[in-house]
């Protein structure tokens, strides 16, 4: 059985945690891209390439078991797709392997409230 690809947006700490059973079910990338389809309600999580100036290194010499990117902007634009998302709590999402791609996809409406 796959574990489902999964992420943890904290919107205090402005992070995005990818765990690590994520980045493996895409490739093990050194580098990924996240792509917001703000009409769709999802956020996407891409096999990256170093050429692309949106990518960012997957530092795997500090990787334990997860990849955590913080942003503030990144936040605000997710809170503002998602204005319930309260800007203190932390939301689990479960996603789907679109494996011809190497990509996750997670649905901003399909979230898990998780306690600190």
């Amino acid at each position: 059985m796959m574990v489902r690809p999964t992420i943890l947006i904290d919107m205090r700490k402005h992070r995005i945690r990818i765990h690590k059973h994520t980045l493996q079910a895409i490739g093990d990338p050194d580098f990924v891209m996240l792509i917001i389809n703000p009409i769709e309600y999802t956020l996407g999580i891409k096999y990256g390439v170093p050429d692309d100036k949106l990518a960012l290194r997957i530092r795997k010499s500090t990787l334990r078991n997860d990849y955590e990117l913080y942003s503030t902007p990144l936040m605000a634009a997710l809170h503002q797709l998602c204005p319930e998302w309260k800007e203190r709590e932390n939301y689990r999402l479960e996603g789907e392997l679109i494996v011809a791609e190497n990509m996750a996809v997670f649905s901003m409406r399909d979230y898990t409230v998780v306690e600190h």
